[in-house]
């Protein structure tokens, strides 16, 4: 596993050296899927989809060197699905998919863990027993104590209690089994995911850069490079082809993009299916994009 502080170093060097003439060597890059959340755990992999494939992500683990926890991410980068999707359709990583916890195996090993724990109970009411009678005999003749300072005696200690500070535990951050579980990538699997995974798309194969817009109101934030040396261009909205939109949400968002020195972008999407196919393989997205801009001048004369 890679420290967490290393997906900063390493892109800090390709933001300033470049990605250069000749295309570095593509690691073996693996995307662990976790409750259909796909996650990557090597800080060069993060670095070479970020600079060679545009692939920008969020880091969602905590730096422990940063007091403000949330300034600064680490690794994991957690991709979205449209970018997990698409690295997977371009053969640029492999998915693991980690194993669901198993009802029989849990089952078993809370039996376990009862059957050992019993004889310890019988031996606490055993002890406990014996308290009062060793109470009495150390009181003697008099009816008082000793003066001298109680010791715990071994016997009434718990199980737990007896290991802590003599043994060491050992609780390893990866198993031999972790990423063997059967699994399937169900994206996109609807018309709503299709037509979201088709603008992504269509957008990355123009040379965009794509990170969440749902700051601004939309679906995409769209970007000429990499986020960290550019502004966003534009925000986008997905909508179907059919998909009827009121003037006041387009004049709301249209200002809110302006607002924020962005174009709005309306990505329209309707489905072409091929009448003899049986299924949704075949199905395609037609994307046609609409510019929306804010004729501010003329708003503020009418007293808009």
């Amino acid at each position: 596993m890679t420290d967490a502080s290393g997906a900063t170093n390493a892109l800090e060097a390709v933001t300033a050296t470049g990605t250069g003439d000749a295309a570095p060597t593509p690691p073996a890059i693996e995307i662990r899927v976790v409750d259909d959340r796909a996650y990557v755990y090597d800080a060069q992999a993060c670095v070479y989809l970020r600079s060679q494939h545009r692939l920008v992500g969020v880091m969602v683990g905590s730096l422990p060197g940063y007091r403000s926890q949330d300034v600064a991410r680490g690794l994991p980068l957690e991709l979205s699905t449209e970018e997990a999707t698409l690295c997977i359709e371009r053969g640029w990583a492999t998915m693991a998919f980690e194993r669901d916890c198993e009802s029989d195996a849990f089952t078993a090993y809370r039996a376990d863990v009862m059957a050992n724990a019993a004889p310890s109970t019988s031996e606490m009411v055993k002890v406990g027993q014996k308290r009062p009678a060793a109470k009495l005999d150390s009181r003697g003749w008099g009816g008082g104590g000793g003066g001298g300072k109680k010791t715990k005696p071994k016997e009434n200690l718990h199980g737990w209690q007896k290991i802590v500070g003599s043994s060491f535990v050992n609780i390893p951050l990866a198993n031999a089994t972790d990423g063997d579980g059967e699994g399937a990538w169900s994206f996109p699997s609807n018309t709503k995911e299709r037509e979201r995974y088709a603008v992504f798309k269509d957008l990355h194969d123009r040379q965009y850069s794509l990170t969440s817009g749902a700051k601004f109101g939309s679906d995409y934030l769209v970007y000429p490079g990499d986020p960290i040396l550019y502004h966003a261009h534009y925000t986008v909205r997905i909508v179907s082809w059919e998909a009827t939109l009121h003037p006041l949400v387009i004049a709301a968002t249209t200002r809110m993009a302006h607002a924020a020195r962005k174009n709005f972008v309306i990505a329209a999407v309707r489905e072409v299916k091929d009448d003899n196919a049986k299924d949704d393989a075949s199905v395609t997205c037609e994307v046609r994009y609409f510019t929306m801009e804010a004729d501010v001048d003329l708003s503020s004369n009418r007293g808009f």
